[in-house]
């Protein structure tokens, strides 16, 4: 009887073991150990983010946008900001006496006047141009009169050129250009005339021929006038050659009324 109930605690104490060991066994199982050949290490805490702003500290941070000023198209003139002034009038025009109006001769200078230069004491051919030909003598005539009730005017009653089988056409004319009031002067003279060709190739053809000289006058005692004249030729319009000479003026005929 006794061993019949000591076989019945036993039985409970097996009962009682055993569900722990079937615990123990599946602990066991489900958390197997990691393989040594993968490196362990632990993740790196996230950071933890900020707590936002306040509306009222965000409106302060954030400034304001700024809005580019509209760009006119191509070719468009923006308005100016300020208005411009008012442009002042334009002058009134010169009387009609002071259109055609020349600086005045001095009396020394009445009369009329002859030259003739002969000789050149230099002459440039300009780069590039036709060759230059034997300079053919240019004549003079300048007067100073005036003609009845009128003031004293310059003119050019003669320009021209030592007659010549090889020039035709010659026309010219004179203007004055300033006087120092007392003896002396400058004059402008233009001389224009038609060339024949040297050569045979264009026998009976011409070219044109435009003398623009400038004369610095003189006068000295004696009834001479001292002249230099610097000469800027032109051929058919093209610069050709630039010369320069000096001569010596007579007076001739009585002096003008």
């Amino acid at each position: 009887m006794v061993r019949g109930a000591g076989l019945v605690v036993l039985a409970a104490a097996m009962l009682v073991a055993a569900p722990r060991a079937a615990r123990a066994q599946q602990s066991l199982e489900v958390a197997p150990p990691a393989p040594q050949s993968q490196p362990s290490f632990r993740p790196r805490p996230t950071p933890t983010a900020q707590p936002p702003l306040p509306p009222s500290r965000q409106l302060e941070e954030i400034p304001p946008a700024i809005t580019p000023a509209p760009t006119p198209p191509p070719g468009i003139v923006p308005p100016p900001q300020l208005p411009l002034a008012p442009l002042p009038p334009p002058p009134p025009p010169p009387p009609a006496s002071m259109l055609h109006a020349q600086p005045i001769l001095p009396a020394v200078f009445r009369g009329c006047w002859d030259g003739r230069v002969r000789y050149l004491d230099s002459i440039e051919r300009m780069y590039g141009a036709p060759t230059v030909g034997i300079w053919t003598p240019k004549t003079y005539r300048i007067c100073y009169r005036r003609i009845g009730s009128k003031p004293f005017e310059l003119t050019f009653s003669q320009v021209g050129v030592d007659p010549s089988t090889k020039i035709i056409n010659p026309m010219g004319r004179m203007d004055l250009i300033s006087t120092d009031g007392r003896d002396a002067a400058r004059m402008r003279a233009q001389l224009h005339f038609d060339e024949y060709y040297a050569s045979r190739r264009f026998a009976g053809l011409t070219f044109a021929v435009d003398e623009e000289t400038i004369l610095d006058c003189a006068v000295q005692g004696g009834g001479a006038m001292l002249v230099r004249g610097l000469v800027f030729g032109r051929r058919d319009g093209s610069p050709w050659f630039r010369a320069s000479w000096h001569a010596v003026f007579a007076r001739v005929g009585s002096l003008p009324e």
